[in-house]
C-alpha cells in the first residue's frame, strides 16, 4: 500500500455490505464521473467502479477502491424526481437508503405509524448504525420505474437522536457521508424486506415496534427490483468484466433486472446454487466449511479466516507474493447440489498502487476471525457474471433465494 492515500475499513455484516476503500461524497447529488458507461438496454443500470469526485473534494487522499456506482432517480408524490449519483449497489442488503443532504430536490415527507407518529428505522451493519425515517418515493433504475414504495432517509431531519435500543446493538454512527462515503446504498440482494428495527416517533423520543405493532411487510423499506412495473422483479443478473491482478484505472459494468425475463438476462449453462432462507451458501476452503458466506458487492474486499499471513495491526492479508485460494461454493442445503469451484486471489496492499487513478483490484482482502463465513466482496465479481433469484420468485434455474454464477 502506498503510503499517501488513505485507507478506511467499513464492512457490513451478512446482511450488507459497504466497501473498504470509500470515502465521503459531496452532498446534493451534483457531481458526475468522467468514467464512460457501459451501454446499456432500458433494464440495464450502468455500474462504474471509479474513483468517486465527491470523495476527492473533500478528501485527496482517500481512493474509492472496489466500489460499485450508480445513478439512481427518485421521485415524489408530485412528481418532482431527482437522479442521485454514486450511489452503492449493494447485494448483500434489501431496500433503497439515501442520505438527507443529497436529496435537494424532492419532498418525501416521512411515513407515519398508526398513532400519526414518523416512522423510523434503525439498521445494524458490522461497522455501525444507519438511523432514518421512512418516506414513499417511486424509484427509476435505468428505464425501470416502480411504485411509490418505502425508502430510508438516513439522517432525516425532525427525528430525535439514535435511541439506545439501535445504539445498544452497536454505537457507531454509520449514517453520515464521512463513514458510508456515497450517497446511500442500493439494496439489490436475495431477499425482498429488510431486517431492520421500526420504531415511532415523536420529535423527542421513540418507541421501538415490535410484536402487532410491527409494521407490515408493505410498510418496511424493501428490494426495490420486486416492484417495477414490467416483469423483470424476479432477480438481477450482476456483471463487471475482470481486471489485472495489478489493478486497473477503472471498470464499468451492468445490473441487469429480471433473470430469465429477457433475452439479455438468461442463465443457461450458469452453476445455480440455491441459498438458504437468509440468503447464505457454503464456501469451502482448506478442507473446512463456512455455511454463512455470501457474495457482496457491497464489501469492498475478502473478508475471511483463510490461511494466509497477514498484518497484525491492520488485518489485510500481506503474503509476500500473491496467494490464489481455491474455494468451492455450493448449497447448504445438502451434497446433492451443485458446486462452483474458483479461486481468491490475495496480494499484500503495500504491493498495489493504490491511488485515485488505480481503484479496481480484485486481490484486497482482510482476515476474520470467524468460524462461519466468507465474505466475498466485490473482488469476487471482477470478470464472472453472477445472478441473484430474490426469495420466493421463480425462475427457469428454480425458486429463489438462489446464486447462478457464470463462467
Amino acid at each position: 500500500m502506498n503510503s499517501s492515500p488513505s485507507i478506511r475499513t467499513f464492512l457490513f455484516s451478512a446482511s450488507l455490505g459497504l466497501p473498504l476503500l470509500v470515502a465521503a461524497c459531496g452532498g446534493g447529488g451534483g457531481s458526475t464521473s468522467s468514467t464512460s458507461s457501459a451501454t446499456t438496454t432500458s433494464n440495464q443500470l450502468a455500474i462504474t467502479v471509479e474513483q468517486n469526485p465527491d470523495v476527492t473534494a473533500i478528501e485527496p487522499t482517500t481512493v474509492t477502491t472496489d466500489v460499485p456506482y450508480a445513478t439512481v432517480t427518485v421521485c415524489d408524490a408530485s412528481n418532482n424526481c431527482q437522479s442521485i449519483p454514486h450511489v452503492t449497489v449493494d447485494t448483500g442488503s434489501y431496500g433503497l437508503r439515501l442520505l438527507q443532504s443529497a436529496l435537494t430536490s424532492v419532498n418525501l415527507p416521512l411515513d407515519t405509524t398508526s398513532s400519526g407518529q414518523d416512522l423510523a428505522e434503525c439498521e445494524i451493519f458490522g461497522s455501525g448504525y444507519t438511523w432514518g425515517g421512512v418516506a414513499h418515493a417511486v424509484i427509476k433504475l435505468a428505464g425501470e420505474t416502480t411504485s411509490s414504495i418505502p425508502i430510508e432517509i438516513i439522517g432525516a431531519p425532525g427525528l430525535p437522536s439514535a435511541p439506545a435500543a439501535c445504539t445498544a446493538k452497536d454505537p457507531t454512527d454509520a449514517g453520515s457521508i464521512s463513514v458510508i462515503h456515497s450517497n446511500g446504498i442500493l439494496g439489490v440482494g436475495p431477499m425482498i424486506a429488510d431486517r431492520g428495527d421500526y420504531f415511532s416517533c415523536t420529535s423527542s423520543a421513540c418507541t421501538p415496534l415490535s410484536g402487532s405493532s410491527t409494521p407490515a411487510t408493505s410498510a418496511m423499506v424493501s428490494n426495490p427490483v420486486a416492484f417495477f412495473s414490467s416483469s423483470d422483479t424476479n432477480g438481477i443478473v450482476f456483471q463487471l468484466p475482470a481486471v489485472s491482478a495489478s489493478g486497473a484505472a477503472a471498470t464499468s459494468g451492468t445490473v441487469t433486472f429480471g433473470v430469465g425475463t429477457q433475452s439479455d438476462n438468461s442463465i443457461s449453462g450458469y452453476t445455480v446454487i440455491p441459498l438458504d432462507n437468509v440468503g447464505h451458501l457454503m464456501v469451502q476452503v482448506g478442507g473446512k466449511s463456512y455455511v454463512s458466506s455470501y457474495l457482496d458487492s457491497g464489501s469492498s474486499l475478502y473478508v475471511a479466516p483463510f490461511n494466509v499471513p497477514y498484518n497484525t495491526s491492520t488485518d489485510y492479508f500481506s503474503p509476500s507474493s500473491l496467494q490464489q485460494i481455491p474455494i468451492v461454493l455450493t448449497s447448504n442445503s445438502g451434497s446433492s447440489t451443485s458446486s462452483y469451484s474458483s479461486s481468491v486471489d490475495l496480494a499484500s496492499p503495500a504491493s498495489l498502487s493504490l491511488s485515485p487513478s488505480l481503484v479496481a483490484f480484485d486481490d484486497i482482502g482482510i482476515y476474520s476471525t470467524s468460524t462461519t463465513t466468507v465474505d466475498l466482496g466485490l473482488p469476487f465479481f471482477f470478470g464472472k457474471t453472477i445472478a441473484y433469484v430474490f426469495n420466493g420468485m421463480s425462475s427457469s434455474a428454480g425458486t429463489g433465494p438462489l446464486n447462478a454464477i457464470a463462467p
